[in-house]
């Protein structure tokens, strides 16, 4: 073990060496695919050439892709925005409880996979579907509205999909804005609604631009959802990236495709991080009202303006806002929960085609789930090479997080942004850019490269929930082990782990979910029969819908629902054993948000 050891001192003396082994990591199955991707749309058949891009410009159909890519991923950013910062608020404003609740409330949809998700609210929106009954029942409209297979269905699917990590982005910057500021405002005299417009939006503008970054750049690499829920004539880019490599095997063309998605996407971060980046305020004295632009202008003076002309009426507007507030919070959690409660009475249907409500409840679709040896097969594969994937990911971004914690430096931003950024880039891309990687060193059909993929897919969720647990960390515990004698396998092993561990649990759960939900990656390296349970999905959705997903969802609904008890338990018995003042939070999913909350900043960073 000493020849382990010596490296191991080496790094630890000076927390950027440790840096090197996750960014080692990065550049190898990150940055070089990426750059590859850019090499094949420029060098096809190893010559330099952009007839590939040539051939982009003169296609209207590829522009008006990216037009449609870049309109709906605009649309779903906004309604995310409209219900997303509500519900962030309220987080900010309730009890212990009742904040846990609501982002639990956030969290549920992770019980189910994107792919099952999109399959429920084809059952809730079809003609058929309990929706349109209930529009034509309520008198509303006379005939069933067409909502799936359309732009409307896309829509829908990607702002449930998309609505947590805005209200996650926007509650980790609310909460941290200060409420004295506030306080202060109204004891001076000013209207709580001149307050708030004066105020608390300025401070909260930066966690609403990061929000609105990362739901836009990572809804233009949408593909499952708007696959399943849209129409021929509503696909985006990377639909027909996909087909430019699968039906055409035009691989110059697809690289091309997929660089200037990945250009789109840097170039809006910059613009938006450049133009947007500041809040509307940019010194003190403009909060004094000291203002030098009509725009500042107007915002010192139109509340007061308002409140004047309101009177007493600024006291109901102000109560109307807040039941709306709750109104809009209350439709944001019956909207993110509406497909795990169709997906479950889809799964113990009794007939033999898909319908909401079924005529009547059995097993049989479960049992025939768990005879069937394809898809326990496919289940057995998308569990060993997710836990690869987390365990993978786990490792290198705890060692990334750890080293960030310790090193103080002004460069810290931008490896925060780069260690980040796989969540930004879309993973449609960075699959395409591994694809190519992995046919040069013959490596399709192996399960390496399910866990790689899942490791850079990952890393970014695991490494914003470590950041926020080592930003809490007692270093000087490291320290003392340190002087004591511990070398930094005992100083992990002692120290670190143990009382880190819900936090490890959390990244390490969410890096799991990531990868089993992932069917990207079956796109591009099933080959050999070698199927994941999500590329199984797809493919009996593709070919005939039938209530066996739905079964499968309940399965995995059960047994998470199993583990959720089980912690649960394990809590109580500790409440007993220690007390209520010594106990440790043991959630995983209730910790894992709180991390993902408490590293929003390196989100907003990124943006």
């Amino acid at each position: 073990m000493s020849f382990l050891l010596l490296p191991l001192t080496w790094l630890e003396r000076n927390p950027i060496r440790v840096l090197l082994i996750p960014v080692t990591f990065l550049v190898l199955f990150y940055v070089v695919p990426l750059l590859g991707v850019v090499v094949v749309s420029l060098f096809p058949g190893g010559n330099f050439s952009l007839a590939a891009y040539g051939r982009l410009l003169d296609s209207s159909t590829f522009f008006y892709t990216i037009v449609r890519t870049v309109r709906l991923s605009l649309v779903v950013s906004i309604i995310c925005l409209v219900f997303g910062f509500p519900f962030a608020y309220l987080l900010t404003k309730v009890g212990d409880l009742t904040r846990r609740l609501l982002i639990f409330a956030v969290m549920v949809p992770f019980f189910t996979s994107v792919l099952i998700r999109s399959y429920a609210w084809v059952s809730i929106l079809g003609l058929s579907g309990p929706l349109n009954k209930l529009l034509v029942k309520s008198g509303i409209v006379d005939t069933p509205l067409s909502l799936v297979y359309n732009e409307v269905g896309a829509l829908i699917g990607m702002t449930q999909i998309q609505l947590p990590l805005m209200v996650l982005t926007l509650y980790g910057a609310l909460r941290r804005i200060d409420t004295d500021l506030m306080r202060a405002a109204e004891i001076l005299g000013a209207h709580r609604l001149v307050a708030f417009i004066k105020i608390y939006l300025p401070l909260s503008w930066p966690g609403v631009v990061s929000g609105l970054g990362l739901v836009f750049t990572s809804t233009l690499g949408f593909y499952v959802t708007p696959a399943l829920l849209g129409g021929p004539s509503d696909a985006m880019v990377t639909q027909s990236i996909y087909v430019q490599l699968n039906t055409l095997g035009d691989f110059s063309g697809t690289a091309a495709q997929a660089t200037v998605l990945l250009l789109i996407v840097l170039l809006l971060l910059f613009l938006m991080r450049r133009g947007l980046g500041a809040t509307p305020y940019s010194d003190s004295t403009s909060l004094k009202g000291e203002t030098s632009s009509g725009t500042k202008l107007w915002m010192s003076s139109a509340p007061e303006y308002l409140v004047r002309r309101l009177g007493k009426g600024s006291d109901w507007l102000l109560g109307v806002l807040r039941v709306l507030n709750y109104a809009m919070v209350i439709l944001s959690i019956a909207f993110l929960s509406v497909t795990l409660f169709a997906v479950i009475p889809i799964g113990l249907s009794s007939d033999d085609f898909l319908r909401l409500p079924p005529t009547g409840y059995s097993l049989r679709w479960v049992e025939a789930y768990l005879d069937n040896t394809e898809w326990l097969t496919s289940t057995y594969f998308s569990i060993w090479i997710s836990l690869g994937g987390a365990v993978l990911a786990t490792m290198l971004a705890s060692i990334a997080a750890y080293a960030m914690a310790r090193w103080e430096s002004r460069s810290n931003a931008a490896i925060e942004i780069f260690f980040v950024s796989p969540m930004i880039v879309p993973h449609f891309v960075i699959a395409l850019a591994l694809y190519f990687m992995f046919i040069k060193l013959d490596w399709l059909g192996s399960p390496v490269t399910y866990v790689l993929t899942y490791g850079v897919f990952c890393f970014p969720s695991v490494f914003l929930v470590m950041y926020a647990a080592f930003q809490r960390f007692d270093f000087s515990l490291v320290q003392a082990g340190a002087n004591l004698g511990a070398g930094p396998f005992s100083i992990w092993q002692r120290i670190v782990i143990p009382i880190l561990l819900p936090s490890f649990l959390s990244g390490g759960m969410f890096a799991f979910l990531i990868g089993f939900d992932d069917l990207v990656g079956g796109l591009f390296f099933s080959t050999g029969g070698k199927y994941t349970l999500p590329m199984r999905m797809w493919a009996d959705i593709r070919n005939e819908i039938s209530p066996m997903i739905a079964a499968v969802a309940v399965v995995f609904f059960a047994i998470a629902s199993s583990v959720v008890l089980a912690l649960s338990l394990v809590r109580l018995v500790l409440r007993l054993l220690r007390g209520p003042r010594t106990l440790v939070n043991t959630s995983p999913i209730l910790s894992g948000s709180q991390g993902n909350v408490h590293a929003s900043r390196g989100c907003q960073n990124a943006i």
